[in-house]
């Protein structure tokens, strides 16, 4: 997008109209969508019915979407600065229409005094916000979190990796995922290779058993509960479907989704499109910037698998606790039971 004066490109930035996403949600008769059958059974529809969701949920963003200029504080500068600015615009367009030195020169001097203006206003800004800020102000505990954040930088693009063979890697994907495999893998072989082959064995003889139609059906009421609990500043995954997103279904969604979970709990089925994610890394402070092993890699899910994760732990839960298979000493993923508590027990 260009200026409006023909200087440098305006950053923009897209925002999505959610009240006509809701509205376009409320339509189901429309494609792909109306080409899923009524009673999801196979494990072929279920991958039609999760595409054809996906595209429907592009298609109706894309049309909600607009670019607007990217948010600035220009409006709370006070006049003087607005003034400068001006001078300024004007001086870089006359220097651009007669190159001279004088004019170049000008607009040079007036960028310095716009940037120098600036900073000095947002220094101002904040000595003020520091000396009248109190906790019930909004913004008091995000400003606490961000002062008491050690060695906290903005993100940086990746600089090349290096391989542990001291190359330099042509694609930092793949070299941070042949690092993870090196340090997942097992450096030494398992101490109790008896006690590996009967736990094989077991996963072996269980997965080559019918499956068992005994896990609870998974009902509208529980998928509108799991949708209402959904926080909405997660990132979305490479499926481009977000949490807000999902917010906005109505019941013929919603009614859709049951039929895919449902499907799926009927198959024993975890569709291969919802297992993929995309891997970001997060830099470790202090560590090294061009080394693989310096960078923790972040998942992010497909909202939907995430729903369909939490619907799969509720039956696993009830299953594991109602069979008494877990025993009180477990602690760890067990809800109302805490670390300290395990520490206290302990103790006593």
């Amino acid at each position: 997008m260009g200026h409006p004066d023909g200087g440098r490109p305006v950053s923009t930035v897209k925002i999505t109209d959610w009240k006509r996403v809701s509205t376009a949600f409320e339509k189901i008769d429309t494609p792909p969508l109306n080409s899923t059958p009524d009673d999801i059974s196979t494990i072929e529809q279920v991958d039609h019915a999760i595409g054809a969701l996906t595209s429907h949920f592009r298609t109706v963003v894309e049309k909600c979407e607009r670019e607007v200029p990217a948010s600035s504080d220009r409006r709370k500068f006070p006049p003087d600065i607005f003034e400068l600015i001006r001078a300024k615009n004007a001086a870089l367009r006359r220097a651009s229409a007669y190159p001279t030195p004088e004019y170049r020169s000008r607009a040079r001097v007036l960028q310095r005094e716009v940037k120098a203006r600036v900073q000095e206003f947002r220094n101002e800004a904040w000595s003020d916000l520091k000396e009248e800020i109190r906790p019930s102000h909004k913004a008091f505990w995000k400003i606490t979190k961000a002062l008491k954040t050690e060695g906290y930088t903005p993100y940086t693009p990746i600089p090349p990796l290096k391989r542990s063979d001291g190359t330099t890697a042509l694609d930092n994907a793949e070299c941070i995922a042949d690092s993870i495999e090196t340090q997942c893998s097992h450096v030494s072989p398992p101490h109790d290779i008896t006690h590996i082959n009967r736990i094989e064995e077991e996963v072996l003889q269980k997965t080559s058993l019918e499956p068992k139609d005994d896990l609870t059906p998974v009902s509208l009421s529980e998928v509108q509960l799991l949708v209402k609990s959904l926080k909405t500043r997660k990132a979305p995954s490479p499926d481009g479907v977000s949490n807000k997103a999902i917010k906005c279904f109505f019941q013929p969604l919603l009614s859709l989704l049951v039929a895919i979970f449902n499907a799926c709990l009927q198959n024993c089925y975890f569709s291969s499109v919802w297992k993929e994610a995309e891997v970001i890394g997060i830099h470790k402070p202090g560590k090294l910037h061009d080394l693989p092993a310096s960078y923790r890699p972040i998942s992010l899910l497909s909202g939907l698998a995430k729903l369909f994760e939490r619907v799969l732990k509720t039956r696993l839960s009830n299953h594991l606790f109602g069979k008494g298979f877990i025993i009180d000493e477990q602690f760890g993923f067990r809800p109302a039971d805490s670390c300290p508590q395990q520490v206290l027990r302990l103790v006593e």
